[in-house]
């Protein structure tokens, strides 16, 4: 039976969370209602946590997994209830240049916006969330892990950034950062046939790397970082680089790191932002790329859930810890900690 009040985390205030009583949404035509069970804590929810980003209060959340609760009148889907679900909550308009393309993560409409009793938010933390049922995307495996699915969302973001750089087999790959993003990117290029080499400062992190298969852990603090992964290539540089770390200086540093035809690619954003110098003529004669990821497609949404819900990769080991919903305040403030690379949240625990 689905209540008429459901339980969600609100952010009130800079480095507060809180659990407050709100009405359950009813879904409409076109909608599904979905029973969120986990949620994971990305840096963005960290960064609202800190006030920044949005205005608050506001319900975080967006890297979810849990069940088809209901399913609204008239809406035509291949879901049924009970179905075990992740959901891709960022809103594309459908209608515009770049969602006809296939690129709807680059959409230039207006998105649809969600409100919770007056309160704005993504909703993945939020007991019940009502949304159009094509951001829902059903498990393969009818017992799929509900916990390990909620990384859909952080996992098709690194699968559309390795659509961008077309890794092939036996190219060496620099993945710049051993956080959460990574990490993935270490196990996708693994799964690619490729030989990884991830730049960590932080030995905890190296060593999971090593743990996942990466083919080298390097500390870049040690030393010139490019010289590093020359020695590793046998002087011709990587043919890939995902550079996953906010760290503005170095970002132009591992251009110099790339072989001729070389892809870089800026995965996430950067704050502070600013620019960086790029000799146009080492780009011309090198014939290097340069370019950016930046959220997930439709596709790739579907390829994580596929990925996860039949088991294909491993990612609960980057589960570092988990909370209950009274458990908020908590969890937010772990989950800032370097320590953590994911800090979950079971909704259904309450």
């Amino acid at each position: 039976m689905i209540p008429e009040k459901m339980k969600a985390i609100v952010v009130t205030e800079p480095y507060k969370a809180e659990v407050k009583e709100i009405t359950t949404p009813v879904p409409k035509e076109g909608e599904v209602l979905v029973r969120i069970e986990k949620c994971l804590i990305c840096t963005w929810e960290q960064r609202i946590f800190t006030g920044g980003d949005v205005a608050l209060p506001f319900v975080p959340g967006h890297e979810v997994s849990g069940t088809v609760a209901a399913i609204g009148e008239g809406t035509l889907t291949q879901l049924q209830v009970g179905d075990r679900v992740v959901v891709k909550t960022y809103d594309s308009c459908g209608q515009c240049e770049q969602c006809y393309r296939g690129h709807d993560n680059e959409c230039t409409g207006k998105a649809k916006k969600r409100t919770f009793d007056g309160i704005p938010g993504t909703g993945g933390f939020a007991q019940y969330l009502a949304i159009g049922s094509e951001r829902v995307y059903a498990l393969p495996d009818k017992e799929a892990d509900l916990a390990t699915a909620a990384f859909a969302e952080p996992l098709a973001c690194c699968l559309g950034s390795m659509d961008q750089a077309h890794v092939e087999f036996g190219e060496d790959v620099v993945i710049v950062g051993g956080g959460i993003m990574g990490q993935l990117h270490n196990v996708l290029c693994k799964k690619r046939g490729a030989r990884t080499i991830l730049m960590e400062p932080d030995p905890a992190r190296r060593e999971m790397a090593k743990k996942m298969g990466a083919d080298v852990v390097l500390d870049p603090t040690k030393g010139d970082p490019v010289q590093m992964i020359l020695e590793q290539t046998g002087g011709r540089g990587a043919h890939v680089c995902f550079y996953t770390v906010n760290v503005l200086p170095l970002a132009q540093t591992y251009l110099d790191a790339l072989a001729k035809r070389g892809r870089m690619v800026y995965y996430g954003s950067f704050h502070p932002s600013g620019p960086i110098q790029i000799d146009p003529n080492k780009i011309h004669y090198s014939e290097k790329s340069i370019t950016g990821s930046y959220s997930p497609t439709a596709k790739n949404f579907w390829t994580a859930s596929r990925l996860l819900g039949y088991h294909l990769i491993d990612v609960a080991p980057f589960i570092t810890e988990r909370y209950d919903l009274t458990e908020c305040q908590k969890a937010f403030e772990r989950a800032s900690s370097p320590e953590t690379y994911r800090v979950l949240i079971d909704l259904s625990r309450d």
